[in-house]
């Protein structure tokens, strides 16, 4: 009966979260159809003006480059929007049932969907225009979304907990923010930097969500991700996250938030 009590409490807080997100108004919907639409029309610019440039893999730069941007802020969306989640669902932590986990769990999901269904849009229109197959791996693709939605899970929970106890961090996070991108293989493939320079980057947990898309994308593409990292990561993170959430719960819910969190990259 605690499992589904859990369940349903985790169910109706999506359908709260997806109201919330959509219900506002209609620009809400019409905005999860642009955003596909801008990085297709940037694809579409940057096909003329860069037919020359060298791709660092492939035959596409432009795709090369839109790919780990788009993998990566997928990524931080969902971890950015899930880390408010304890934080902007304050009033429902009064009723019993309903745990700081659920809230993070609810609102991740409702992003992540919201990222697979820009995914979509976005990889089948550049199938067309490149007249190409995107998705080489259809279920390693599945898989790799799966593990991938886990890290932003953990790390979302992890940022809402942390956050909330040392204020500190969440500077730090926002700050982090171009370091992590420049080293998750967004702009070069990292199997081809030097031994020094990956053994050092390996450790970046978006490394391996932009390698994870990316190694389901090209046939001969030579990737490191390694979705064992990624899982014994996101396992570790999420465990010392709940072990903190149980110990500070009150502190954690009485947090307050920055005017300023809904900036990220």
């Amino acid at each position: 009966m605690g499992a589904q009590n859990n369940l349903r409490v985790i169910v109706g807080l999506i359908f709260r979260e997806a109201a919330n997100r959509f219900g506002a108004s209609p620009l809400a919907y019409a905005w999860t159809i642009v955003e596909p639409a801008v990085l297709v029309g940037i694809l579409l610019l940057a096909r003329l003006y860069f037919k020359n440039m060298n791709p660092a893999f492939g035959e596409s730069s432009v795709m090369f480059l839109l790919t780990g941007i788009v993998a990566f802020r997928a990524v931080r969306a969902v971890i950015n929007n899930g880390g408010r989640a304890i934080l902007a669902n304050r009033n429902l932590f009064e009723f019993g049932l309903v745990k700081p986990l659920d809230t993070v769990i609810a609102r991740c999901v409702v992003e992540f969907v919201i990222w697979i269904v820009i995914l979509t849009v976005f990889f089948t229109s550049v199938a067309r225009i490149l007249q190409t197959e995107i998705i080489t791996d259809f279920q390693g693709f599945v898989l790799s979304m799966l593990l991938i939605l886990f890290f932003c899970l953990s790390m979302a929970m992890f940022n809402a907990t942390v956050g909330a106890l040392v204020p500190i961090w969440r500077s730090l996070w926002k700050m982090m923010s171009m370091p992590l991108m420049m080293t998750s293989g967004v702009i070069f493939v990292p199997a081809s930097m030097p031994p020094e320079f990956l053994q050092i980057i390996i450790w970046n947990p978006f490394l391996h969500c932009v390698e994870g898309l990316r190694s389901h994308s090209y046939l001969d593409y030579i990737s490191v991700y390694s979705p064992y990292y990624l899982l014994g990561f996101s396992t570790v993170l999420l465990l010392f996250s709940l072990a903190m959430e149980r110990l500070f719960r009150k502190e954690i819910i009485r947090a307050r938030g920055d005017d300023d969190e809904d900036e990220f990259i």
